[in-house]
């Protein structure tokens, strides 16, 4: 099996769309969630988001091309092209028919749809957009990044709830191992701030009602959302060095399980999760003291976190006590579908730096979650987490080479 690293990394965020940027942001503790004030919000139960100021890329796509998009489109095309130039890659050296992209999404592109849907009831058909079909639905991304770029290699869109973008990860860096891609795009992106999509994201009643976003809190009620897209330029690590890259991480490991218990609730137990975390070491060949960090899933429901906190303390036990742990979603919002991505970035930016900021934590049913705030130095392994709703569990596992 060929090893894959992480030579190129885009984001677009609450905390800005410059990863050294995000990273310093998100280490002052500062948050970036406010009150939704696109649209009224004031009669939805939860109507605190991270929203995203400035998507930017305004210098390379077309006005005409914006146009034709839906937030979430336009978000990855912006972290894609980041990311292709922070990697060096050059694209038109490249054999395009070897380079392929896997993306994730979990609701789709709706702020493009409602507008449309909402002239079609009002004004009739003529006033639709032709291009509402092509800007709504969740592939839409993958293939707006295709065509501008002309990537024609494996290419695939994952829709698998907070895991969506963990997976793209993983499938991108099985095209690689498997010697189906020479290059790959991997990522996710997600723009939930529209009045039907929040209005989804409310009636699953994970919301947090009072705007404070407190995971693994015993006052925490829920998170909330957030809209963002990152992207991830990996390739098989000896062409990396030839090229003479900058290497931010190697893939190492990934695992992925599924609770088959409830189409909602997670195995509160947590052994879905631990078994997650156990198959991303064990394809690494490494042992729970050798993780210098972990970024949690961070939900904020009543019964993920009981999942995930006791999945921590079955894999790493009395070493979890030192085990520093961080997660951009209190800051920035969970941006579902796209977080996996996000906190592939920040864990990027801690590895380069070695250290990281901690989550704050109080009054935790873990005595483990320690309140946080002040830089830690890490060690050269992270594991990210992933709990979608209904027990779909991802852990990807990074780490210098």
């Amino acid at each position: 099996m060929r090893r894959v690293v992480i030579t190129g990394i885009g984001v677009v965020s609450p905390a800005g769309n410059i990863p050294g940027e995000f990273f310093a942001r998100l280490s002052s503790g500062k948050s970036f969630i406010g009150e939704i004030d696109r649209f009224d919000a004031s009669r939805y139960p939860s109507r605190h988001a991270g929203l995203v100021s400035d998507i930017g890329g305004e210098e390379v796509f077309s006005k005409r091309l914006i146009k034709k998009l839906d937030r979430f489109s336009h978000m990855a095309l912006s972290a894609s092209d980041a990311a292709f130039k922070d990697s060096g890659v050059n694209l038109d050296m490249e054999d395009k028919d070897r380079i392929g992209i896997a993306f994730g999404n979990a609701i789709g592109g709706w702020s493009f749809a409602e507008e449309e849907l909402r002239d079609l009831w009002t004004h009739g058909l003529r006033e639709v957009s032709p291009y509402q079909a092509t800007a709504w639905f969740p592939a839409a991304p993958q293939g707006q990044v295709s065509i501008f770029y002309g990537l024609k290699g494996f290419s695939k869109t994952i829709i698998s709830d907070i895991a969506s973008s963990h997976l793209a990860i993983a499938y991108a860096a099985r095209a690689i191992k498997m010697g189906r891609a020479d290059v790959m795009l991997a990522g996710g992106t997600e723009a939930p701030v529209s009045p039907y999509a929040l209005l989804c994201c409310n009636t699953s009643g994970e919301l947090s009602r009072i705007g404070n976003y407190r995971p693994f809190c015993k006052s925490r009620d829920g998170y909330i959302i957030g809209e963002g897209a990152a992207a991830l330029v990996v390739e098989e690590m000896d062409r990396a060095l030839k090229r003479g890259a900058r290497i931010y991480a190697e893939i190492k490991g990934f695992g992925h399980t599924s609770d088959g218990m409830h189409p909602i609730i997670p195995d509160t137990s947590g052994n879905g999760m631990a078994r997650a975390m156990t198959l991303a070491m064990r394809e690494a060949n490494i042992a729970a003291p050798e993780i210098g960090m972990a970024v949690p899933s961070s939900n904020a429901g009543k019964y993920a976190d009981l999942s995930e906190g006791r999945a921590f303390s079955e894999i790493f036990g009395s070493g979890v006590d030192e085990l520093p742990l961080y997660s951009p979603k209190p800051q920035i919002g969970n941006s579902l579908g796209a977080s996996g991505a996000i906190d592939a970035v920040f864990a990027c930016m801690a590895l380069s730096r070695m250290e990281t900021p901690l989550l704050c934590v109080d009054e935790s049913e873990f005595d483990f979650f320690k309140s946080g705030g002040h830089d830690k130095l890490i060690r050269d392994n992270i594991i990210i987490n992933s709990i979608g709703r209904g027990g779909v569990n991802a852990c990807l596992l990074i780490g210098k080479p």
